[in-house]
């Protein structure tokens, strides 16, 4: 199927006159669709590149499916992760065996304070008697943070935990992967949380907070043999990335901004105590990874994020990734797993109007083999394209941008007066990238068109864009707020449904934008999980270890002030928001607690707010019960009918 790309790139920037586009939209998906949880959530072929490991979702229950790689698949064992847990991941430790992470939310009895706790499940083929690789007769919350694979040593994995549980720094112990058995490698060090290998399996780095908020980072010095401070190391500090380190152990690879903008990527000697050479630095994005060797001795290339992941190779290197990537131009290409022998990968195909799968590839095969979709009842038939745009913010700043459109568009000339949903991204200091966004989509195939910003503070764009959000949330909001003039002052966006909506971050975004909202921009809001009081959201901050600072410096400087703060949380300026609005939230959300949603939904009543609630129990803070986001996205789609009507750009 042919989708937008080029000629609507240049429809929306005005170059072009009227391109008739070669796309078929069939009836929409119901919005229920959109709830399922991803089918294809995870896989990992076993070293020997025999045997295949897949979780896969069924019904909104999780399983492990392992089978043999050369047989149809009529031979399979399945084991369920049961309705309560979530999976992280698959990972075979040697040829027979294979482990999971998973996670669950949980409550403390006494302060109803929400946390997740993690396990690290394992199997094996002969065996078959699943069960918890660490066992304790002591609460311990995290159960499954390994600090290395051991490869070379199929019965051992490195892992770190506590034996006590009122210790929560945690020791290295090899452990047994049969047996469960652990014997300890290094002590626990105060302040440290979580340790860092290099690629022989040898512990070099350790980081953390102490209770005050302190960071640590301690580093194992490769001359005197002993734990140091990173004070004694010039240029290293505790907010360093650490990509990996080579298997000298003297020689980290790190993110440094060299009097740059950008983060590139550096080799920095531990003997020497300074950066000895560059590997990569990109003028216009930070360095987000690096591609190692599979033995672990070579630096293949460099991972950095422009519309989506792009990995430019260091060197005459060519991967059967770079292979993959040629073959499906437009597509994500994501990296699995893969052989020892590097002939057999597993990747993660998708493109933006495409939600994708999981497929298996072997160096000169001509094409890949679909393992799962990602999604049962997707198509990308169904689904909207998506192009790139940039706008300028009120004081000049040019922000990136993604713009989704409705399905039933086949020509430029229909990009007028479309109904809009903006969508800031959540976290908020994560960032959108060109590739298949299920929440996107879900709105494009009701007939709206869909603007997602990477506002300032958002990742990926050099340190003076990040920091001019991160610093002032007002700049952030107020970005948010010019992608919308920009979409009406274009035409593009039907000025009587306009409606912003978002999750997390983003929620707390699209309530701020329709309280600021003196113009009529906004018809209604959607938010999901959203942050409503900054006040109490920085008090939650202080239950958790190591908070107090952290959740200090998370808001930003403009925040510091009581009145701005009270300003800038929608459950204080509730009689400003003049739409209605839908706000829905799970009880066990660690991110952002219950409370906010509660008490904004009493302001909105107080105030007189047209508002649809919806509460979900027993879930966290990104709806990981089927059920749940299913309602979610019925719920949200009935709104939509109330407030604007249906839709004529939605396929029927």
């Amino acid at each position: 199927m042919t989708k937008l790309g080029s000629f609507l790139l240049a429809g929306i920037l005005g170059f072009g006159g009227c391109f008739t586009l070669a796309v078929t939209a069939h009836a929409a998906p119901p919005a229920k669709a959109f709830g399922e949880l991803p089918v294809a959530f995870d896989a990992d072929l076993s070293p020997d590149g025999k045997q295949l490991a897949t979780i896969i979702n069924v019904e909104g229950t999780y399983y492990v499916l392992t089978r043999q790689i050369d047989s149809d698949g009529s031979k399979m064992e399945t084991v369920s992760l049961g309705e309560d847990w979530r999976p992280r991941y698959v990972k075979w430790v040697n040829n027979e065996r294979y482990v999971v992470s998973i996670a669950k939310s949980e409550s403390n009895r006494n302060t109803n304070l929400p946390y997740t706790v993690t396990q690290l499940f394992t199997d094996s083929l002969s065996d078959k008697q699943p069960r918890l690789m660490l066992k304790s007769n002591t609460f311990r919350q995290f159960n499954d943070l390994v600090v290395d694979w051991l490869e070379d040593d199929p019965d051992h994995i490195l892992m770190e935990f506590s034996k006590s549980g009122s210790n929560i720094y945690p020791s290295i112990y090899k452990v047994n992967v049969i047996t469960g058995k652990s014997k300890l490698v290094l002590n626990s060090r105060t302040g440290v949380q979580h340790w860092i290998a290099d690629t022989n399996g040898v512990p070099r780095v350790g980081q953390g907070r102490l209770d005050n908020g302190d960071e640590v980072m301690r580093i194992f010095d490769p001359k005197t043999e002993k734990w140091e401070s990173h004070e004694k190391y010039p240029g290293l500090d505790f907010n360093t990335s650490i990509f990996n380190i080579l298997k000298n152990g003297t020689e980290l690879i790190v993110g440094d901004y060299n009097n740059r903008d950008t983060l590139g990527l550096y080799i920095y000697d531990l003997s020497q105590k300074r950066i000895t050479r560059k590997l990569f630095h990109n003028d216009d994005y930070d360095a987000s990874g690096v591609v190692i060797s599979t033995d672990g001795e070579t630096i293949i290339g460099a991972k950095y994020i422009a519309d989506k992941e792009e990995t430019e190779l260091l060197g005459e290197y060519g991967t059967l990734l770079t292979q993959l990537r040629a073959k499906f131009e437009g597509y994500s290409v994501e990296y699995v797993d893969q052989t020892n022998d590097g002939d057999t990968m597993i990747v993660r195909l998708s493109a933006p109007y495409d939600p994708g799968g999981l497929y298996l590839y072997s160096r000169g095969d001509e094409k890949a083999s679909t393992l799962r979709d990602n999604y049962s009842n997707l198509m990308s038939d169904d689904m909207g394209d998506v192009v790139s745009i940039k706008y300028n913010a009120r004081d000049g700043q040019k922000i990136p941008a993604f713009i989704t459109l409705p399905p039933t568009i086949t020509q430029t000339s229909q990009l007028k007066n479309l109904p809009f949903i903006v969508l800031p991204h959540g976290g908020p200091y994560g960032r959108d990238e060109k590739r298949f966004d299920y929440f996107a989509q879900f709105f494009a195939t009701r007939g709206y068109g869909v603007m997602q910003m990477n506002f300032r503070g958002s990742e990926g764009y050099g340190k003076s864009f990040k920091d001019a959000g991160r610093n002032n949330w007002l700049v952030m909001q107020e970005d948010v707020e010019d992608a919308t003039r920009y979409l009406l002052r274009k035409g593009y966006a039907d000025p009587d449904r306009t409606c912003i909506a978002g999750w997390s971050y983003g929620g707390y975004a699209a309530l701020m934008g329709a309280a600021k909202d003196t113009d009529g921009l906004y018809d209604c809001v959607i938010a999901m999980a959203a942050l409503t009081d900054i006040d109490g959201a920085e008090r939650d901050f202080k239950k958790y270890h190591g908070g107090k600072k952290a959740g200090k410096s998370f808001f930003g400087d403009a925040m510091k002030n009581a009145d701005v703060r009270k300003a800038n949380s929608p459950v204080h300026v509730a009689n400003d928001i003049k739409v209605p609005v839908f706000i829905a939230h799970g009880d066990q959300d660690e991110n952002v607690q219950f409370y906010q949603f509660t008490r904004m939904k009493r302001s909105l009543k107080e105030a007189g707010v047209k508002t649809t609630v919806m509460a979900f129990e027993d879930e966290d803070h990104y709806l990981s019960r089927q059920k749940n986001r299913e309602a979610f996205f019925i719920g949200v789609d009935k709104f939509l009918t109330e407030v604007n009507g249906p839709s004529e750009y939605m396929a029927k």
